[in-house]
């Protein structure tokens, strides 16, 4: 009886549970929580540093964005683990555009490239 419960966790319930997408999935969450929280900082201080001004306050941020996603280190690593830059994406556009209140949406769908 032990042995073919053994077989059948074996064969069938522990690969699912290896290569199931939740896995990555978390791993899409965490790498992208690495590149989002330091980049949701430094565009608050940006908007803070910059309030009297607007046009140059939206044209510093859009400088940052492309400085930070040229050298910031874990956007390759979001990369490699096969999570959507799509997502990654919008979710900077959308913290650039408006004041990120209504961004906070894109943290859950943070996932494998579909």
């Amino acid at each position: 009886m032990y042995k073919i419960f053994f077989y059948f966790a074996l064969t069938f319930i522990i690969p699912l549970t290896v290569f199931s997408d939740k896995g990555s999935n978390k791993m899409c969450n965490l790498r992208g929580y690495e590149i989002i929280l330091p980049f949701e900082e430094a565009v608050s201080k940006i908007r803070i540093q910059l309030k009297k001004f607007p046009n140059l306050k939206n044209s510093e941020l859009k400088r940052f964005r492309k400085t930070f996603e040229e050298d910031f280190h874990g956007i390759p690593l979001y990369r490699e683990a096969g999570c959507s830059n799509a997502r990654l994406s919008e979710y900077l556009d959308c913290l650039i555009s408006t004041n990120g209140q209504d961004c906070k949406i894109y943290y859950t769908q943070m996932r494998i490239v579909d």
